[in-house]
C-alpha cells in the first residue's frame, strides 16, 4: 500500500481552477479504490475550495457530489490552519467540523508528511 497526500493550493478565480479541484477529488477517489492511503490537503487558497466543496449545495453541485462521495468512502481531507485563517474560511470549515493542520509554523509539516512515507501530488 502506498501513502498518498494530494495538497490543494489552486484557488478559485480562473476557470480552469474547476478542472483541477475535480481532478484532485478524482484522484483521491481512485488511489483509495485502489486500496493506497489518501489525505487531501486544501492548502493557500485551496481552503476556498473546500469551503466550497463542502457545502451543501453550490453554483458547483457536481463538486458538492463529488466531495459528499469522498467523506462516503472515508477519504481523509484537511485544511491548513494558518491559510483558513488568511483566506477567511476558517469559521466557516470549523463550524463544519473540518480538521485543521498547523504542524509547522501554522501550516501543514510536508517534511513529516515525506518522512512518514507519503508521495506528494501538488495541484
Amino acid at each position: 500500500m502506498t501513502k498518498v497526500a494530494i495538497i490543494v493550493l489552486e484557488g478559485t478565480e480562473l476557470k480552469e481552477s474547476v478542472a483541477k479541484i475535480r481532478h484532485a477529488m478524482i484522484y483521491s477517489k481512485e488511489i483509495k479504490a485502489s486500496g493506497n492511503e489518501i489525505t487531501l490537503i486544501f492548502d493557500g487558497n485551496g481552503t476556498k475550495w473546500l469551503d466550497i466543496v463542502s457545502n451543501e449545495t453550490s453554483e458547483y453541485d457536481f463538486l458538492n457530489k463529488l466531495f459528499k462521495e469522498i467523506k462516503e468512502m472515508g477519504i481523509i481531507y484537511k485544511a491548513c490552519g494558518f491559510c483558513s485563517a488568511k483566506k477567511e474560511v476558517k469559521e466557516s470549515l470549523a463550524k463544519k467540523n473540518i480538521e485543521f493542520l498547523s504542524e509547522y509554523d501554522g501550516h501543514p509539516d510536508v517534511g513529516n508528511l515525506i518522512n512518514t512515507g507519503y508521495q506528494i501530488i501538488v495541484i
